[in-house]
């Protein structure tokens, strides 16, 4: 597993700035984050080709845009939605990489308490199995892949652990959709986050890291190392990468976070061959 920051992190002028500032802080992948503008056009040219010949890779690339979070509640929102989706489809291929697609990332209103959580109408259900449809297709088309995340229940109610997610994803039946897991959410939704991941071992594409108060890992309280032997016996290989709240001593907290990512990992990965030794 290779460990990737983001380029929202960074405040460099230009995008191979933003490159040299995460090799230089020892990151073997960024997460591409774009806004939808006038501009996006000639920022994905400035991206592709910064890429050609730099260490560090793309892990992923996530576009927003109002209608990237917008509730999926409307024809009008589907058709907006699917714009959206086929533009960062778009970008995604040309990079090789896959990029997130969510029925909706906004405040829930009202917002869950004590009740029951809110379940997807029918009438909701068959609007998104129509985006997610319409998207997967385009997918193919582009070759580029989608990625749905399990979202926390104060932001979303179409899906919020990665079995439903799954269950979502065979509904639509493409191979063109997998699931992006964010352990920020998992503490949230999740009763145990390794066995989660480990009934995600087929459909796992990407992973974000954030911890319990959604600050740089180390930062909260989520158990990371046992998250990452989980990963590690799923046979993931792709990239971790931070997703939460910007530092604000960048350079600093970046570094630190890191080295304590990289200590997890070398624990899980001891403890995937103890236990191995164990059974042997």
């Amino acid at each position: 597993m290779k460990l990737a920051c983001s380029s929202m992190f960074f405040t460099d002028p230009t995008y191979v700035e933003k490159l040299q500032h995460a090799r230089r802080l020892g990151y073997e992948g960024i997460e591409v984050r774009l806004e939808e503008s006038p501009e996006l056009d000639q920022q994905s040219n400035e991206i592709v080709a910064a890429h050609a010949d730099s260490p560090v890779k793309v892990a992923a690339v996530v576009v927003r845009s109002p209608a990237y979070r917008a509730p999926l509640d409307s024809e009008e929102a589907r058709v907006a939605k699917l714009s959206s989706a086929r533009t960062a489809l778009q970008i995604a291929a040309r990079l090789g990489v896959g990029t997130l697609v969510q029925p909706e990332y906004v405040s829930q209103n009202p917002p869950p308490s004590f009740y029951q959580l809110q379940k997807p109408t029918n009438e909701e259900k068959e609007r998104l199995y129509r985006f997610l449809t319409e998207a997967a297709d385009y997918a193919e088309k582009v070759n580029s892949k989608i990625m749905l995340e399990p979202i926390n229940r104060y932001e979303g109610h179409y899906s919020h652990r990665i079995e439903e997610t799954i269950t979502i994803i065979d509904q639509v039946g493409s191979s063109r959709i997998g699931v992006c897991i964010d352990f920020f959410h998992m503490n949230i939704e999740e009763a145990d986050i390794p066995t989660s991941i480990e009934i995600g071992r087929r459909y796992i594409d990407h992973v974000q890291l954030g911890d319990s108060n959604r600050l740089l890992p180390g930062e909260g309280h989520i158990d990371f190392t046992s998250g990452f032997a989980a990963l590690n016996r799923i046979g993931y290989t792709k990239y971790l990468a931070l997703e939460c709240m910007i530092p604000l001593d960048t350079d600093r907290q970046l570094f630190k976070c890191l080295a304590y990512l990289q200590h997890c990992l070398k624990i899980a990965t001891k403890s995937i061959g103890e236990n191995s030794i164990e059974k042997n």
